[in-house]
């Protein structure tokens, strides 16, 4: 990795490498598929960004298995640690992969598309009406997830991108949402953000 050499060490515990690891991981699926599903070559180019990253969380991470393994019994103990890092890292390339085929520009298979789009859970984009429910609230007040199945896990306002928006990320009129969910929870939610329901959940936001 050419930023290694820059690279100050900073003590972080195993539990937040992991946590991080495991969440970009996850969004970096998501925005791979997404990519593919609306051969989007800038959500493409987040998903090669967060590879990058996850190889200087996968570098921390040896390193601090490396200063913790003071003899053979902790080396031993440090190698599961190791071995689920690599293996998360693996999946993130994985998903590295899929956006560079669009940043390629290769032409895919139409079977390709309507896998994702068969599949239990789609992703949608999802636009918000100057009407609906959603305008003026905040993830965390909507908790979308919960009341209608529907996680956002990313949002575009006007030119820009807005990836794995967290609890405070407040929603504005013609923000474009990508949501992960089933076909009956997107296209609910879809309802709700054209204006057509006036409810999420069992209450009035």
């Amino acid at each position: 990795m050419e930023d290694m050499e820059e690279f100050e060490y900073q003590p972080r515990s195993v539990k937040d490498l992991f946590i991080e690891m495991k969440n970009i991981a996850e969004l970096m699926v998501d925005l791979a598929y997404t990519s593919i599903l609306f051969g989007d070559k800038e959500i493409a180019e987040e998903v090669v960004d967060l590879e990058e990253r996850m190889d200087l969380l996968n570098y921390q991470m040896t390193l601090h298995a490396v200063l913790a393994a003071r003899n053979v019994k902790e080396a031993e103990k440090v190698t599961s640690i190791l071995q689920m890092a690599n293996a998360i890292e693996d999946i993130s390339n994985a998903a590295g992969d899929l956006a560079k085929m669009v940043l390629e520009g290769l032409e895919l298979h139409p079977v390709i598309k309507e896998a994702i789009l068969e599949s239990e859970e789609v992703i949608a984009k999802i636009v918000v009406s100057p009407d609906s429910v959603l305008v003026g609230k905040t993830l965390g007040e909507l908790d979308l997830a919960t009341n209608t199945g529907v996680w956002v896990i990313a949002v575009r306002r006007g030119r820009r991108w807005i990836f794995g928006p967290d609890k405070d990320f407040k929603i504005k009129p013609h923000d474009v949402l990508i949501g992960r969910g089933t076909h009956t929870s997107v296209e609910h939610l879809k309802e709700i953000a054209r204006g057509v329901i006036r409810v999420v959940g069992n209450e009035r936001a």
